[in-house]
């Protein structure tokens, strides 16, 4: 009999324990399950920093209508990216072409008038007053209107007021035995008088120093091949 009471007593036992572990489990299903109606969205804010757009995306979560913007236990990560949206199209640049007609540009100033030339049958007479001669060695700074064994036809200039831009001249160069022949891209005056900034037609960049008018041996009026 005591051993049928124990029986029983056992028996209770097991069956209230399978029942609280039954209870227990339903309680953290219903836990998990809370934890993966959770609902993750993003923001993204874009800035333009002149010219250069970068978007951060943040992700967050959000529960019964409430934005989790710092960590919470919920075995989710809140983080933040930092990116280059693919939607922005970089600046391109694009090199400006030449017109197919060709640009305007300063051109040397017509000196020589048609009434200065004579056209005989075995030569040929140009007028000019003061002139002088040059020959040119291979620096390819002038290249292809002035190159190895080219002559020009000079005239020594009075003063700044007869040199134009796109004139070309030829001047001297502390340092150097032989004269620069380069043409006028900019003129202008500072406290030492009149100067001139001179460029090879061959040369990617302008001359570093200033002409002045005493450095000129002459205005070129001629080229002769």
């Amino acid at each position: 009999m005591k051993l049928f009471k124990l029986g029983v007593v056992l028996v209770f036992i097991i069956v209230t324990a399978i029942a609280s572990f039954a209870s227990i489990n339903k309680e953290i299903s219903y836990e998990v399950m809370s934890f993966e109606s959770l609902n993750t969205f993003k923001e993204e804010v874009c800035v333009d920093n002149t010219g250069d757009i970068t978007c951060t995306e943040n992700t967050y979560i959000e529960q019964d209508g409430q934005k989790q913007d710092v960590p919470i236990l919920t075995a989710y990560t809140i983080y933040e990216k930092i990116f280059v949206p693919e939607y922005i199209e970089k600046e391109k640049i694009v090199i400006k072409e030449k017109k197919l007609t060709g640009e305007e540009m300063p051109s040397p100033l017509d000196r020589i008038e048609e009434s200065d030339v004579r056209i005989y049958s075995n030569r040929v007479t140009i007028s000019i007053k003061n002139p002088n001669w040059r020959k040119y060695i291979d620096s390819n700074s002038m290249d292809p209107l002035i190159d190895e064994g080219t002559t020009t036809i000079e005239i020594k200039p009075k003063n700044a007021d007869e040199i134009k831009v796109g004139d070309i001249i030829a001047y001297d160069v502390e340092g150097y035995d032989y004269a620069f022949v380069h043409r006028v891209i900019k003129k202008g005056t500072d406290q030492k008088g009149s100067y001139f900034i001179t460029k090879g037609d061959n040369y990617h960049k302008e001359d570093p120093n200033k002409v002045r008018l005493s450095d000129i041996e002459g205005i070129v009026v001629g080229i002769l091949y």
